[in-house]
């Protein structure tokens, strides 16, 4: 289902960073308001963790529309953003042997996300007893959906390029009816902290990169990788010099 409607793409260049920038401008800002606009007059969400971090960006593959995008953050020399919100019960190492990253700014734009039984924002799930007051939600039906299906495949995306760069360990915050979700579809999550506040109550979550591979989501589905920006425009840029003769 993802593979035949969608494809991920690792934002390499500065033309592909400024999509999943604007992609995190929309969502963030205008539609959702977790970030102030003001503070974006490029139209442009970005943060401190944008220059040690890996960015992705999904489209689809009828029109080429960008409709979702997500991060991760290298540990390198520095806290992560888990590390900054909230009091851990255990300690995010980062050496050759023991490497680390956190995923966050996951995201879809609001033509994909709908009103349905079950709801989900970014990261972050709606009680399905309580009716969704604003436009900021996503699809988590007990069907398959191609909504669902972008989360999935982002989330593919990651594992496989920290599988690529000796990555071994995946951090995260998410609702805890977002962790029920992750939990129900295979992923062997462990509860490393306290709920915390941020944008309401999150609970921090590691998992390891070859747990996320050896998910049978992968089995029927998710079979292509993902593609370098770069080596797109390298080809774009082939093709119009064979045309200009």
């Amino acid at each position: 289902m993802f593979d035949q409607h969608y494809e991920v793409l690792l934002a390499d260049t500065p033309k592909s960073k400024a999509i999943h920038y604007g992609i995190r401008y929309q969502v963030y800002c205008e539609e959702m308001g977790f970030e102030n606009k003001a503070d974006f007059p490029q139209e442009q969400e970005f943060d401190e963790y944008d220059d040690h971090a890996a960015h992705f960006i999904v489209r689809t593959k009828q029109d080429g529309q960008w409709v979702g995008a997500m991060r991760m953050v290298f540990k390198n020399d520095q806290l992560l953003p888990l590390e900054k919100h909230c009091a851990l019960t255990t300690q995010i190492s980062n050496n050759h042997l023991n490497r680390s990253i956190e995923i966050s700014r996951l995201c879809l734009i609001k033509s994909i996300r709908k009103r349905g039984v079950d709801y989900i924002n970014t990261l972050a799930l709606v009680d399905e007893k309580k009716p969704a007051k604003e436009d900021n939600v996503i699809p988590f039906h007990p069907k398959k959906r191609l909504e669902q299906s972008i989360i999935w495949g982002l989330i593919r995306a990651g594992a496989l390029h920290c599988e690529k760069h000796n990555i071994y360990n995946c951090y995260f915050f998410v609702s805890n009816a977002l962790a029920k979700i992750l939990y129900k579809h295979g992923f062997n999550l462990q509860q490393i902290g306290e709920p915390f506040q941020f944008n309401g109550e999150r609970l921090p979550f590691e998992i390891t990169i070859s747990e996320v591979l050896a998910n049978s989501l992968w089995h029927h589905d998710f079979k292509q990788h993902y593609i370098r920006h770069s080596e797109l425009e390298a080809l774009e840029t082939s093709d119009l010099k064979k045309l200009s003769f």
